[in-house]
């Protein structure tokens, strides 16, 4: 722990750890392989870092992979705040579409920052939404919604960062796009809907792969499974409204939280576009009928 004024705050959003450190001094350390994803924000000040042969300078509003997630590194922070966010690698092999069991290259950034100045800036909004808007609201302790928030984290690092996640397809993957991949997958899906679930736990279920299971859905449905998923978590949020939410008294927001909808303009057009009108008419509708 270095000399001088440091301060650190933690927030979690299920294995999604966000961070603010804050360091009025020069600190130089050396790190083990931190086995997970991490990314950080410079807010203000300086930061340096090395990792095997790639050494970068970053200052004030740059963002930045830390590492290799296998391999160790070294850092100097010069009077800066940062601001990080670390989830497991695992979550964000999940994200690419990596099937549990199947051999795959580990996850490697082919460049530490990211794609476009453009792709910083939503890097940084993102983990401001996350951060400020959900986690310190009403939805922070529903599970589907902090599931959700993970995983758009994760898909976040994938398209601001070069990386090679993403499994090289193969031709299974087309020969496995059958209507009996997209019968078992939706079982799954409507066996469990109120469980933590994504593409890959979804594929894992059908028996496939995730490029296979999304080719099977828009060929044979014309939609993708995660926005299925929605859909049916959509009609299990529009059966609580009808009820008037009889067993737990609960508000357009809490209903919407509990099925996974974090953000509700989103949920509010999405459920106008499927039922024709406003979730609340839906639920003063109910409450009146009961």
């Amino acid at each position: 722990m270095p000399n001088g004024t440091f301060s650190y705050s933690r927030t979690l959003a299920g294995p999604v750890t966000l961070s603010t450190l804050a360091l009025a001094t020069e600190y130089t350390y050396a790190s083990d392989p931190l086995g997970a994803v991490a990314i950080t924000h410079v807010v203000s000040g300086r930061m340096r870092r090395e990792c095997a042969d790639d050494a970068l300078a970053a200052g004030p509003g740059d963002v930045l992979a830390i590492s290799q997630p296998d391999l160790p590194y070294t850092g100097h922070v010069d009077v800066a705040e940062l601001r990080a966010v670390s989830l497991p690698r695992r979550l964000v092999e999940d994200a690419a579409g990596r099937l549990p069991g199947r051999p795959a290259p580990p996850l490697r950034f082919t460049r530490f920052t990211p794609v476009s100045p453009a792709l910083a800036e939503q890097w940084k909004k993102a983990v401001e939404y996350l951060e400020s808007g959900l986690l310190a609201g009403p939805a922070a302790g529903e599970p589907l919604v902090v599931d959700a928030a993970a995983r758009m984290i994760a898909a976040q690092v994938l398209t601001t960062f070069p990386n090679t996640a993403h499994p090289a397809p193969v031709l299974a993957d087309t020969r496995d796009a059958t209507p009996e991949t997209v019968r078992r997958a939706v079982a799954f899906i409507e066996s469990a809907p109120d469980a933590e679930i994504g593409l890959t736990e979804m594929a894992a279920a059908a028996g496939v792969t995730p490029r296979a299971l999304q080719y099977a859905f828009r060929r044979h449905l014309g939609t993708t499974p995660t926005a299925y998923l929605r859909r049916v978590r959509l009609d299990l949020a529009h059966a609580d409204l009808v009820a008037g939410d009889a067993a737990g008294g609960a508000g357009v927001t809490a209903i919407a939280h509990r099925w996974g909808f974090h953000h509700l303009g989103r949920f509010a057009a999405a459920y106008r576009a499927a039922y024709g009108q406003s979730p609340r008419r839906t639920l003063e509708e109910g409450g009146r009928a009961r």
